[in-house]
């Protein structure tokens, strides 16, 4: 059975990228990712590389697969960490079950969001809306705040940035009061947090690399 890596490489930061995804790259005959993981790992990667991007993504990973059948040790790097919001699902569909897909976790943006707020994260609500914007999870959304959860959301950055999600939120009953951090461009230079409400986020624009924790701990 082949197999191929699929390996996180964490928030952005240099400094947060695990050992073992150096040494994955470093080994690696084909490494694929986007051009900011490429960047990242520059310095590690010995072998051919192959750029993805929102247009050739399916076709990328079809050539990391058959490149692993082919007897290529090949790493696809994801971000943050594969299983989240990352291209673990993406993957496994390109891949059948003919291909061993080994997961090397990385750090993930939630986790050092969560570290920035000094908050317990293993109680939140965890959402992406990075590929699913449906009204059904919205819906989800609202409920897990009215139930008194915190949540931790990444928003989409073109249909469902956070001061849409403020907007919807109050919209559909959420007070205006209820407390909101945003957590931008973590562990890059750029970073910031900014603490507010749904009405304060309402005026506000944040980088697509973003996380908003909605609700009180």
């Amino acid at each position: 059975m082949s197999k191929l890596k699929l390996v996180g490489m964490g928030p952005g930061s240099p400094d947060y990228i695990t050992s073992i995804a150096k040494k994955s790259v470093t080994n690696a005959d084909i490494v694929i990712g986007a051009k900011r993981a490429l960047t990242l790992f520059q310095d590690h990667i010995n072998g051919e590389s192959l750029p993805l991007t929102a247009q050739n993504i399916k076709e990328g990973l079809q050539y990391g697969v058959k490149s692993a059948e082919a007897g290529k040790d090949v790493v696809i790097l994801s971000t943050g960490d594969p299983g989240f919001s990352g291209l673990l699902g993406s993957l496994i569909k390109v891949a059948g079950k003919d291909v061993d897909v080994d997961v090397v976790p990385g750090v993930s943006s939630v986790q050092v969001c969560a570290a920035r707020l000094r908050m317990l994260w293993d109680t939140a609500e965890l959402f992406s809306f990075h590929a699913d914007v449906s009204h059904k999870k919205k819906l989800r959304l609202i409920e897990a705040i009215r139930d008194g959860n915190r949540v931790m959301v990444l928003p989409d950055p073109n249909s469902f940035t956070p001061k849409d999600i403020a907007r919807f939120l109050i919209d559909n009953g959420i007070a205006g009061v209820t407390p909101v951090s945003v957590c931008e461009n973590l562990t890059l230079d750029d970073e910031r947090t900014v603490t507010s409400t749904l009405d304060g986020i309402l005026e506000q624009k944040f980088d697509v690399l973003c996380i908003m924790v909605v609700g009180a701990g």
